[in-house]
């Protein structure tokens, strides 16, 4: 019987798309422990069983230490290197970020799902200093921080046997900071046929865009696009950036924060349209929107336009701009996008669909039979 174990960076925050990667993979090995660097049970009640996770030492640092991930920055190599894999012929890792460079026994085999190189230390740098607004000194010093943990990255992606990734956005990026030569392309899971039940939910007036409201989210764009049209908006997420946006928000722009599934699936199925105003490496609420029957506005960069067929799924816009943004949504209102049709354009993206590719490419790879 081979041994599998699953790995993920942390399960400390609000489930996100790599969250819900790993939750089908959990439920697909069901035997699997799950190793992570933090673990909150609040945040997965009813997801995952606590008993099969194994958390990192970084779990027993005071929470004032371990709420900061700027400050656990330094410890993250140490802390992942530490995740004692030993005695698995199977290890699966959904990395956004760190634990894809986990060691493995020569024996084991390493299949990494990989959401996007991260983001800090490669496409978003030098723009992760400046949102940091931190002084010469701090600058420095953050510098010199992210300057060994790319070198840690490169010499962990090299022990990686298998690449999977989301998007052919993300592909291209693994090719370029990596030099990976092969990797597969398998889109993440969605649960298409319950979210499509909710497809004759009545449409409300409000637009939703849902994201971490940091600041490369661009979460901006939209509140001062939709604030200058008067047209309502709400946000959904929470993150360092929300009091700027706050105050940037005219009256027509509210701020739902953090909600659960089925308020997230509520205001998805009735609202006018969802706005991805920035580059996604995917952009799984964009299908999650589209499985309600609900059309998607987007910058015409990154995953959602794996996502979106213009027209018939949407509208994707070319500038980041507020005009731009504001004409796209325009355009979209004077189209006639029946619900049932933009349901089906979801299901490329449904679950049993991506249990499929997962085990073929793990069968493949000879870590289980056929």
């Amino acid at each position: 019987m081979t041994r599998v174990a699953l790995v993920h960076d942390w399960l400390d925050r609000p489930m996100g798309g790599g969250e819900r990667v790993l939750m089908e993979l959990a439920g697909m090995f069901p035997e699997a422990p799950v190793y992570t660097l933090l673990f909150d049970p609040s945040r997965f009640e009813g997801g995952i069983d606590p008993r099969r996770v194994r958390t990192s030492w970084l779990q027993r640092l005071p929470r004032a230490v371990r709420t900061r991930p700027r400050s656990l920055l330094p410890l993250i190599p140490t802390a992942v290197e530490a995740l004692d894999l030993s005695g698995y012929d199977l290890v699966i890792s959904s990395s956004v970020a760190f634990v894809k460079n986990v060691l493995t026994p020569p024996g084991t085999l390493h299949i990494s799902y990989c959401h996007s190189p991260m983001r800090f230390a490669w496409d978003y740098w030098p723009r992760y200093l400046d949102d940091m607004g931190a002084g010469p000194v701090r600058r420095l010093a953050v510098s010199a921080l992210v300057s060994r943990i790319r070198l840690w990255d490169l010499a962990g992606a090299a022990r990686v046997d298998r690449w999977i990734t989301n998007s052919r956005t993300s592909a291209g990026r693994l090719r370029k900071y990596y030099r990976v030569t092969e990797v597969e392309v398998i889109h993440p899971p969605v649960d298409v046929a319950g979210l499509s039940r909710l497809a004759a939910a009545t449409r409300g007036d409000h637009f939703v865009t849902l994201s971490t409201l940091t600041p490369y989210k661009r979460i901006d764009l939209a509140v001062r696009a939709f604030s200058a049209a008067g047209r309502r908006l709400v946000v959904v997420g929470d993150g360092p950036d929300r009091p700027r946006l706050e105050r940037l928000a005219g009256p027509s722009v509210g701020f739902a924060g953090h909600v659960s599934d089925a308020e997230r699936a509520r205001l998805l199925s009735t609202a006018r349209a969802l706005v991805f105003p920035g580059e996604e490496d995917f952009g799984i609420a964009g299908v999650e929107a589209l499985a309600c029957g609900t059309p998607v506005v987007a910058y015409a960069r990154g995953g959602l336009t794996e996502i979106v067929t213009p027209d018939r799924g949407g509208v994707l816009f070319d500038e980041q701009t507020v005009p731009a943004l504001n004409r796209a949504v325009e355009r979209l209102l004077d189209l006639d996008l029946a619900r049932g049709r933009l349901v089906e354009e979801a299901g490329r993206f449904a679950a049993p669909r991506f249990r499929s590719e997962i085990r073929r490419v793990v069968e493949a790879a000879g870590a289980i039979p056929p």
